[in-house]
Formats: C-alpha cells, sequence, structure tokens
C-alpha cells in the first residue's frame, strides 16, 4: 500500500497536469484522481483508527498516573505522620537528639514566623506593593484584525485607482497577527 505523503504527491501531479484541453486526457487523470482519492481515505480511515487506538492508551496511561499519585499521596501522608509521631513522642519525653548506627535524630525547633492579626493596621513601612503589567492580547489582537481590515478595503481603493494612500494606518511593529498550525476534528 502506498504510503499517504505519496499519495498527496501523486494527486499535486495529477491536478497540475489537469489543466489541459485534451478531454480524454482529462478523463483519465480524473478516473486516476478518483482512484487515488480512494486509496488516500482508507489511508485517512486507517490513521485515525491508530489515533483512536493511541488515544485510549493515553487515557489508560492518565487513570495509571492518578491512581500512581494517590498512592503517592497515601504514602506521603504515612511519612507525615509516622514523623509527627516520632516529634511528639520526644517532645513529650524531653529528648532532644537520639544517635543510633545509622543516623541521628534531632528534635530542631521550628524557625519563628509572622502571623499578620491585623493587616489594615501595618505601617506603610511594613508594606510591599507589587505591580506587574502584561499584555492585553485580546485587546491587541482586535487592534491588530482593525488594521489589517482597514487596510486590506484601502488597497483594494488603491487598485482600483483611487488615490488612497495616505488612508493606510501604520501597523505596529511591537506585535503581529501569527496563525498557529491547522488542527484535525474527527467526529
Amino acid at each position: 500500500m502506498t504510503q499517504l505523503y505519496k499519495l498527496t504527491g501523486q494527486m499535486a501531479e495529477l491536478q497540475a497536469m489537469a489543466d489541459t484541453d485534451d478531454e480524454g486526457l482529462k478523463e483519465a487523470l480524473q478516473d486516476t484522481m478518483d482512484a487515488i482519492q480512494g486509496e488516500f481515505e482508507v489511508k485517512a480511515d486507517n490513521i485515525v483508527m491508530l489515533r483512536r487506538n493511541i488515544e485510549s492508551d493515553i487515557d489508560a496511561i492518565d487513570k495509571e498516573v492518578e491512581r500512581l499519585n494517590e498512592l503517592k499521596r497515601v504514602k506521603k501522608n504515612s511519612v507525615s505522620q509516622i514523623s509527627d509521631y516520632l516529634r511528639r513522642n520526644m517532645e513529650a519525653a524531653d529528648i532532644k537528639s537520639i544517635k543510633r548506627p545509622l543516623f541521628t535524630i534531632t528534635l530542631a525547633l521550628a524557625p519563628e514566623k509572622v502571623i499578620v492579626d491585623k493587616e489594615d493596621e501595618i505601617p506603610d513601612d511594613f508594606i510591599e506593593t507589587k505591580t506587574v503589567f502584561s499584555p492585553d492580547k485580546k485587546t491587541i489582537a482586535a487592534k491588530l484584525k482593525e488594521i489589517r481590515d482597514h487596510n486590506a478595503a484601502v488597497r483594494k481603493r488603491i487598485e482600483a485607482g483611487e488615490d488612497a494612500e495616505a488612508d493606510l494606518l501604520e501597523e505596529p511593529v511591537w506585535a503581529h497577527l501569527e496563525r498557529g498550525e491547522s488542527s484535525i476534528r474527527i467526529k
């Protein structure tokens, strides 16, 4: 069976040759293109089936990741509970350090931390101000589209012979519109 990219190349070659006045050749080219189209559709069907198989693998992997994350969470909780159990008992027995052949266990005081009781009463000297600047991409996109559409209309007027170059809007150099890759939708 022919590879999809080869079928695509064959279709492009046949379409380029289809611009002829010879009706017999046109009909033969169309028949060949129809056959290639059928083979292309079979290939596309196989690709979609492969894609669905891979998607089901992804779903199974996601479920396994969820299961392992839950197992990890349970194990972390166990470690935390065991450590807390040892810490509470060392505090109750007033034991600061335990030396063993393989390791030493030390009961360390936690660092002091600030608890703010009344945030609105803190003097300005102790307030940190942060300013965040981020581009409003929706507004920028709307403006760029507006400029593009306006300039396209002006260029049509210019092509029609009107002297409208002064009506062209300057396109910003600090941003531009770009279309991402097309996507495949399968229903």
